[in-house]
């Protein structure tokens, strides 16, 4: 499957709206009070909507178990914050200096049977990016991928 074909989770398209409404809040509360916050929320909301969205995948056989993988993953990105989701691991990983714009990553831990030597996993990350943010998407998911395939 190509990454155009991989389509970004209602729930997460709906973590991005409020990620970008929260930041209108701040940016039209310092700029215009109450109603420039409610204005920046309901901007920042519709640029979320229109901006474009970026889903990268890999897949493959790592070393370590489930939680070896987890506890790199949590060395290498200490900021990231867990989000809930009922079947796999999610984790929003804030990227730039404010770390207002974030990556959100799945880590899906196969069912297939697993041996001492590694587990099946598949990393898909999901994406707002604009015409001038330079691939950030698929920059932490190359970042996130090598921090994973790593053996400690």
């Amino acid at each position: 499957m190509s990454e155009t074909e991989l389509t970004m989770p209602p729930e997460v398209e709906a973590y991005f709206v409020n990620l970008f409404a929260e930041a209108g809040r701040l940016g039209g509360s310092i700029g215009g009070g109450g109603a420039g916050a409610r204005g920046g929320a309901r901007g920042g909301a519709i640029g979320a909507r229109l901006a474009r969205s970026r889903v990268c995948r890999r897949d493959g056989f790592v070393s370590g178990t489930a939680d070896q993988v987890v506890e790199r993953v949590a060395a290498a990105f200490p900021k990231a914050m867990r989000l809930d989701a009922a079947d796999r691991l999610r984790l929003a990983v804030p990227i730039g200096l404010t770390g207002m714009q974030q990556v959100v990553a799945d880590l899906i831990f196969d069912s297939a049977p697993a041996d001492e030597s590694g587990v099946p996993v598949t990393l898909f990350c999901y994406g707002k990016e604009g015409l001038l943010s330079r691939s950030p998407t698929a920059k932490t998911t190359e970042k996130l991928w090598s921090v994973i395939i790593e053996p400690s």
